[in-house]
């Protein structure tokens, strides 16, 4: 590959080098914080890949060579994301000041302490190397791109996510459909940033971004409330006898979740009226 390396390489560097930070903070302390923060930069790489690999098309499962060794870290680090998520939610609802929910959070504590354990472990065993690679390989396949191939790329992709949007629209909007749509806005905002970082044109109006912001923190709080819900529910499949405390605590995170799942529905509706065709 020759040519000049592309400006937008310059956004990767940024995202990768705070990922390696990251990355070698957590081998020497693990922390929740820090790895969310690796993980919300392996979402950008992988993004950034994905749009390299729809330039180098003929190139077959090119993104899945270059990725691929973040595989399970990225999983691993999901899964903390995840748990932080429900601790959240507990301290949302108080429930980690109520001695009446003592065993379940002990229960919790002791998940994520085993999770944190699993992950740190995971981290230490990977070979430093593999960020020496992807960086290698991301700024080869950087040098010689041409604007309108980096616009063609990115258009593809965010039309593939509203072409989904446009399938669920015109079904009934599950759990896994809003989850799908929470992580399909999350790629399309961040190449619409990337476009406009690198100088050319957003695909769509700011007014349309404000609704896709305001979406996204819906579809966050609806997802925190539904994995808390699953989390308690997988707590006590095994249980015999639940106690009533545990059944009016369900009770009420199935109220919010029709609550989140109503608002978040209704603004789906909304902005696809916008952006669909």
């Amino acid at each position: 590959m020759q040519g000049k390396i592309s400006p937008i390489f310059r956004h990767f560097h940024i995202q990768f080098e705070e990922a390696k930070s990251a990355f070698s903070s957590l081998g020497k302390q693990f922390k929740g914080k820090k790895a969310i923060e690796l993980e919300q930069k392996l979402i950008f790489l992988e993004i950034y890949i994905d749009l390299i690999s729809r330039i180098y098309f003929k190139e077959e499962n090119l993104k899945f060579q270059l990725f691929s060794p973040f595989k399970d870290l990225f999983k691993g680090l999901k899964k903390v994301k995840h748990i932080k998520m429900v601790l959240d939610q507990v301290r949302l609802h108080n429930i980690d000041q109520n001695m009446a929910f003592n065993t379940y959070i002990k229960s919790l504590e002791s998940d994520k302490k085993k999770l944190y354990a699993e992950v740190y472990d995971l981290i230490v065993s990977t070979p430093f190397q593999i960020w020496d690679k992807l960086y290698e390989e991301a700024y080869e396949y950087s040098k010689g791109l041409k604007p309108l191939m980096i616009n063609t790329a990115t258009t593809q992709i965010i039309n593939e996510e509203l072409e989904f949007f446009n399938l669920e629209h015109k079904n009934k909007m599950d759990s896994k459909a809003l989850k799908d749509i929470y992580e399909g806005l999350r790629v399309i905002i961040a190449l619409e940033n990337l476009r406009i970082e690198s100088g050319f044109n957003s695909i769509f109006v700011e007014e349309v971004h404000g609704h896709m912001g305001g979406l996204r923190q819906s579809l966050l709080d609806w997802y925190q409330n539904h994995l808390f819900i699953q989390h308690l529910s997988f707590y006590l499949t095994d249980k015999e006898n639940i106690a009533k405390k545990y059944l009016d605590l369900l009770s009420r995170l199935q109220t919010n979740k029709k609550s989140h799942t109503h608002k978040v529905v209704e603004k789906c509706r909304y902005l696809f009226d916008r952006i669909l065709e």
